[in-house]
């Protein structure tokens, strides 16, 4: 009997790669890619892409929803979430809605954090909000 693919499986599908590779990769369904040896080229993937300790990448750019770089990459980066771990050394310039940097990472570039102007001016507005009147308080 064929029993109806489970979501996990497809979920789950994951591409390690520890040897060098050369080319334009794009992934249009969903991914868990890894990096752990050398590539060069144009990179764009959707689900989580990690590139390992020992990788060695040299890309023109990088995009994906989440990032999570371990070893060397040079070129620029735009994804939904990037994370550098304490081992990353990243030189390029990185656009991310979400960015986290833990201690002995590097990074050697511009960083560009995207926001909706429409949650900018609420906030300017919220904080920019009127003091009450002297004829408003009452003594105590």
């Amino acid at each position: 009997m064929f029993k109806k693919e489970d979501k996990s499986t497809t979920q789950g599908k994951i591409i390690d790669i520890e040897t060098g590779m050369q080319g334009n990769m794009k992934f249009n369904g969903p991914i868990n890619l890894r990096i752990s040896g050398s590539f060069e080229g144009e990179l764009e993937t959707k689900g989580t892409l990690i590139i390992g300790e020992n990788a060695n990448v040299k890309v023109g750019a990088i995009r994906g929803e989440n990032i999570k770089i371990e070893g060397k990459v040079r070129g620029n980066i735009t994804c939904g979430r990037l994370e550098l771990a304490s081992t990353a050394r990243l030189v390029g310039n990185v656009e991310a809605s979400s960015l986290v940097i833990n201690e002995g990472a590097i990074l050697k570039g511009k960083c560009l954090m995207p926001i909706e102007e429409g949650k900018i001016e609420d906030k300017e507005a919220a904080s920019k909000k009127k003091k009450p009147d002297e004829a408003d308080k009452q003594e105590v």
